[in-house]
C-alpha cells in the first residue's frame, strides 16, 4: 500500500511538472504567432493584463522564474531591458491605469478583454462625440482656479469634467466597439436612455454648444458636431 501511495505521488509531480512546461510552452508560442514581440508591445501587454503590479500573476505567465526583487527589475533582467528604455515605456503608457479604471464589469462582456478596450480608447478623438467640445476645453470650465465655471455648486458627481463612455444606442443595454464614443458629462448624463441619438443630434446639440461657447467666451474649437 506504501508502494502504491508513494508512486501516486510521483506521479501527480511529474503531471504537475508536465503542466508547468506545457502551460510555458503555450505562452511562448502565444506570444511569437505572427510578429514576433517588441519589449515595448510586452511591456504594453503585461501593463495591461496586470503582470507588472502583481507577483502572482508575473509567476503564473512564468511558473520557472522568481521574482527575487521587484517584479520591474525581473521584468527587465528577463528580457534584456534597460532602464532607460524601461522608464521611457513606463511614460508612454502612463494612461494604462486611468484607462483600466474604466474598463468596468459592466464593459467587460462587450469588449471582450482589456486590450481591445484599451486599443478602442485610444482611437477615440479627444472630443464629445456629439456636441464637439474637446477635453481641453471641458478642463477649462471644470478647473478648480477662480474661472471654475462647472459644475454650478460644490457636488463632486461629475466634477472633473472628463469625457465619459457613452453607449450611443441605450436601447441595445451593452457597451462595445460598435455602440460606443466618448461623451462630455452633460450630453451622456442629458441623453441618458431618454433621447435616441438622431432626436439628440437634431434638437439638442446646436443648444448644448452654445451653452458651452457662452461660458467660454468664444466659439468651440471643433466646428462639426
Amino acid at each position: 500500500m506504501l508502494n502504491l501511495w508513494g508512486g501516486l505521488q510521483c506521479h501527480i509531480s511529474l503531471v504537475k511538472q508536465t503542466q508547468t512546461l506545457i502551460r510555458e510552452e503555450l505562452n511562448v508560442t502565444r506570444k511569437n504567432i505572427g510578429v514576433r514581440m517588441t519589449n515595448e508591445e510586452r511591456y504594453k501587454d503585461y501593463m495591461l493584463r496586470g503582470l507588472l503590479t502583481s507577483k502572482e500573476l508575473y509567476m503564473d505567465e512564468h511558473p520557472s522564474v522568481e521574482v527575487k526583487e521587484t517584479i520591474a527589475k525581473t521584468f527587465m533582467g528577463q528580457f534584456n531591458i534597460e532602464v532607460d528604455d524601461y522608464n521611457d515605456y513606463r511614460e508612454t503608457y502612463s494612461d494604462i491605469p486611468y484607462i483600466k479604471s474604466k474598463f468596468t464589469k459592466n464593459r467587460e462582456e462587450g469588449f471582450s478583454d482589456i486590450v481591445t478596450f484599451y486599443n478602442w480608447y485610444k482611437k477615440q478623438p479627444q472630443v464629445c462625440g456629439y456636441c464637439g467640445i474637446s477635453q481641453g476645453e471641458l478642463r477649462e470650465l471644470f478647473t478648480k482656479d477662480e474661472n471654475k465655471k462647472l459644475p454650478l455648486n460644490g457636488a463632486k458627481k461629475r466634477s472633473s469634467g472628463t469625457l465619459e463612455i457613452e453607449r450611443i444606442d441605450s436601447s441595445e443595454n451593452e457597451y462595445n466597439e460598435k455602440n460606443c464614443i466618448l461623451a462630455c458629462p452633460l450630453c451622456n448624463n442629458a441623453k441618458s436612455n431618454l433621447i435616441d441619438e438622431d432626436k439628440w443630434r437634431e434638437l439638442f446639440v446646436p443648444g448644448m454648444r452654445k451653452y458651452y461657447e457662452s461660458l467660454l467666451g468664444r466659439n468651440l474649437k471643433n466646428l462639426k458636431s
